[in-house]
Formats: structure tokens, sequence, C-alpha cells
């Protein structure tokens, strides 16, 4: 019996997002879990879905793919940070920024910090803002991304300095 969460969520979503995250390597257990449902379900879901694609009902996607890789790693607790470096702003996971050196951590933090401080009218003193346009979103989008930059950044900087304190 479906719970009230599984019950605001179409079957053709949890069928696709099953059969997915269990291509992607998940045991049914753990789906259950982040869907708040049972073992059972998620398999018979899952099969439904491989059913499906056999007899040609649904076509497989790459993005539809990429779309569930992306919820697996935000489940497991990696986010999407908005960052600005001396090229411009950026996307990336933050198990991507992990594996940066402290210099270009160091780089990424400070260009996303001045951004962050300066005064958001500022380019738009000679002409006004697009209509629609929130000057303030990649404001909250940096601000959301500096403290996670800041962890990193610590975390190399540690490595490093135990890595040339070690002969």
């Amino acid at each position: 019996m479906p719970t009230a969460h599984e019950a605001e969520i179409s079957d053709e979503v949890l069928e696709e997002g099953c059969y997915y995250l269990s291509q992607l390597g998940l045991s049914d257990e753990a789906i259950a879990e982040r869907f708040e449902s049972t073992p059972a379900r998620v398999e018979r879901l899952a099969k439904s879905y491989s059913d499906k694609l056999k007899s040609g009902e649904v076509v497989a996607g790459d993005l539809d793919k990429a779309f569930w890789e992306d919820v697996r790693k935000e489940a497991e607790g990696d986010v999407k940070l908005t960052f600005l470096s001396d090229k411009g702003f950026h996307h990336s996971w933050k198990s991507e920024l992990s594996r940066l050196d402290g210099r270009a951590l160091m780089g990424i933090f400070e260009a996303s910090k001045d951004y962050v401080n300066a005064d958001p009218n500022q380019k738009f003193l000679d002409f006004p803002p697009p209509k629609g346009y929130d000057p303030l979103a990649m404001d909250r989008e940096l601000k959301k991304a500096l403290p996670i930059i800041q962890e990193l950044l610590e975390k190399a900087w540690a490595s490093e300095k135990k890595a040339a304190s070690e002969p």
C-alpha cells in the first residue's frame, strides 16, 4: 500500500526512478528508503519499467539517466554549486571541486567572495536590468557555495601542509 508521500508521486516517475537508480547500483533497500517505500514495491516498479522498455512503450534516454544520476548524487550528499573564477561563472559538483588543489580553490573562493561583497546594482548603473531579471539570484547561489568551498579549501590546505611536512 503506498504511503502518503508516494501518493503524491506518479507511478510512472517512481517506475523510472526505481529502474534507473537500480541500474546505477543502488540496492532495492536503499531506493526504498529514499522513496519511503518497500523493497518489494521498488523491485516491482523497476521490473515494470524494464518491461515497458522491452515492449517499446517507453524509450530510454540519456537525459533520463543523467537526471537520475544527479538525483543519486544529491541523495548521497553531493551538491551542485555555482561559483565564480577568473573565467566567469561555473557549475560543478562538490565532489569535482574537492579534487582541486588549494591554490585553485583559493582563486575560486576569492573571486566568489568578491562578487558577493560587491554592490549588486553596480552593473546596472549604465543600463537598466532586463525585465524579470533577479539581480540577487547569483548572490544567493554564491553565498550557498562559499561555505562549502571554504570547507574544501581548508581540507586541501591541511592535506598539502601534511604532505609538505612529511619527508
